[in-house]
C-alpha cells in the first residue's frame, strides 16, 4: 500500500519490486535482486520494513534506461513506459550477473551449481562475456576463487577465475581447465590430451606435471570441469 509524505506519495517496495518484474520481464524477486546489483536478503529487508533501495533502483535506470518515473510512481501505462530507452552508450552493460561459487570438491563445481555453493554474483556486461567467455550461454558460467600457487605468475592465489562450465568435452592444448583432480578435489591447471589422459601443467616451475588417466568408459567431462577465459583481482 501507497504511504502518504506530503504531496508526495510514497509507494511500496512490493509494489516497485513488481514494476521492475513487469519492465524486465521476471518472475522472482531473487531475480529482481541481481537486476539491481543487491544481495536477495537485502531486497528481503528493504520488502519487509518498506525501505526502498532508492541507490540500486536509480543504478537500473542508468543501465538500461529505464523510466524512473514508472518503476518508483507507477506514472505511464506499463511496460512501454519503462522500456523508454536513453541514447545508446558506448559503455559496457553490467546486464548478466555471474555467480561466484565455492567448492571443495568437483562434485559441487558441476553444468548444475547448487545454490548452497554459490556465495555472491558479480555483474558482467553481456557483450563482453560473449566475446570473451567462449560461448553465448551466459548460466554456464561461475566464478571461482583460485587457492595455491601453483598457477602463478598468471593466475595466483585468491583470484577469481571466470570458468565456463560447457567447456569440458574437448581440449584446446595449453588452455587452462578446471579439473577434478584424482582425490575428488578441484585444480586449476595447463592441459595437454595425451593418448591415455591429460597431462596437467602448473605455470609455477615449482610445481611437477603430472598425467591423469582417463578411463575409457568414462567420458571427458567427468574430468574436466570447465575452461577458465578471465582471471581478476584486488589490486591492494
Amino acid at each position: 500500500m501507497e504511504k502518504s509524505r506530503g504531496d508526495f506519495i510514497l509507494p511500496s517496495t512490493a509494489e516497485i519490486i513488481e514494476r521492475i518484474k513487469l519492465a524486465k520481464g521476471l518472475r522472482s524477486d531473487g531475480d529482481v535482486a541481481r537486476a539491481l546489483g543487491i544481495k536477495p536478503q537485502t531486497l528481503a529487508t528493504s520488502k519487509m520494513r518498506s525501505s526502498i533501495p532508492f541507490e540500486a533502483i536509480i543504478g537500473l535506470c542508468d543501465r538500461e534506461g529505464y523510466s524512473l518515473d514508472f518503476l518508483v510512481r507507477g506514472v505511464g501505462a506499463g511496460r512501454e513506459e519503462a522500456l523508454k530507452v536513453k541514447e545508446p552508450s558506448s559503455e559496457p552493460q553490467p546486464d548478466v550477473m555471474v555467480p561466484i561459487v565455492e567448492a571443495e570438491d568437483a562434485d559441487g563445481l558441476s553444468e548444475a551449481v547448487s545454490r548452497g555453493h554459490i556465495k555472491d554474483y558479480f555483474p558482467f556486461s553481456q557483450g563482453w562475456l560473449k566475446k570473451i567467455a567462449g560461448g553465448k550461454e551466459p548460466d554456464k558460467l561461475v566464478l571461482l576463487k583460485a587457492r595455491g600457487q601453483s598457477m602463478q605468475p598468471t593466475i595466483n592465489n585468491g583470484d577469481l577465475a571466470l570458468v565456463n562450465l560447457g567447456h569440458n568435452t574437448t581440449i584446446k592444448n595449453d588452455a587452462i581447465y578446471v579439473v577434478r583432480a584424482p582425490d575428488g578435489g578441484i585444480l586449476i591447471k595447463r592441459l595437454v590430451a595425451t593418448a591415455e589422459g591429460l597431462l596437467c601443467i602448473s605455470d609455477n616451475k615449482a610445481f611437477d606435471t603430472f598425467e591423469i588417466k582417463k578411463k575409457p568408459a568414462e567420458p571427458l567431462g567427468h574430468y574436466v570441469l570447465g575452461r577458465v577465459f578471465w582471471v581478476g583481482r584486488q589490486l591492494l
